[in-house]
């Protein structure tokens, strides 16, 4: 399937002109050429997947400042329409299914406009998630990336879905990952957390067992992140699980 670049303004662009579009979301790279549309929004920029009807990726940059603005939580889902009716995931496709549409770019990150916080409602920034993992373990972990972007002061994010080969789907085609990953970036010192974590209930106090390597997200997925990181850097840095960055009270 030809791949489509396309923004929020409907305006088809060249690869490179995608990491200037989107600007500070993908400063760090973008981490894969190979989804089938690519969109910009003002808090995150999204890698979507029309078979699997998922982001293959949803990245976004994060400060201090940015965390500690909020509005109030708008609850609008929408259908994505600067997509293609098949290949969108629907709110009927959700509708006594059991899962959750679960946030890839979080809403409670992106409040820090009005419209920011209407875009993270739009079902192309959706997953099915059970209510057990949406509502408690990956809720807690959201939380404490924000809590991560007041201590660093700034933060790159990039998360999705993991597939082991036997998902199955809800509505028409809408696949349920096996696994999500999230893995976070500190510019400043680079150091960065990488989590993959099982598609089930998850409790709060489970999270620490998630944390691995950048490498093992990327041999999972297929992805490469922040690739605009020196090698010498990067090497090093996707390597090791830094788990420094994650509280010993938790």
């Amino acid at each position: 399937m030809k791949n489509i670049i396309l923004v929020s303004l409907v305006t088809l662009l060249s690869f490179p002109t995608l990491a200037e579009t989107c600007g500070q979301h993908l400063d760090k790279g973008i981490p894969s050429s190979n989804s089938d549309q690519f969109l910009c929004r003002d808090g995150y920029a999204v890698g979507y997947n029309y078979n699997t009807k998922n982001a293959d990726w949803v990245a976004y940059h994060i400060t201090a400042e940015s965390v500690n603005i909020t509005n109030k939580r708008s609850n609008a889902f929408q259908e994505d329409t600067e997509m293609p009716d098949y290949a969108r995931s629907t709110l009927a496709d959700y509708k006594g299914s059991g899962y959750d549409r679960g946030h890839l770019a979080p809403s409670a990150t992106m409040d820090f406009t009005q419209e920011s916080m209407k875009q993270s409602f739009l079902m192309s920034n959706m997953s099915p998630q059970l209510p057990g993992f949406n509502r408690v373990g990956w809720r807690v972990l959201e939380e404490h990336v924000r809590d991560l972007a007041n201590e660093y002061n700034e933060l790159y994010v990039v998360t999705g879905p993991i597939y082991q080969g036997n998902e199955g789907t809800i509505g028409n085609g809408v696949v349920i990952p096996s696994a999500f990953y999230k893995v976070i970036l500190d510019p400043s010192f680079d150091e960065a957390i990488a989590f993959i974590v099982p598609h089930r209930d998850v409790s709060s106090s489970e999270l620490a067992n998630f944390i691995t390597t950048i490498d093992e997200v990327e041999r999972q997925t297929g992805l490469d992140f922040f690739a605009q990181t020196p090698d010498s850097i990067e090497d090093n840095m996707e390597s090791v699980q830094w788990e420094e960055m994650w509280p010993t009270n938790q």
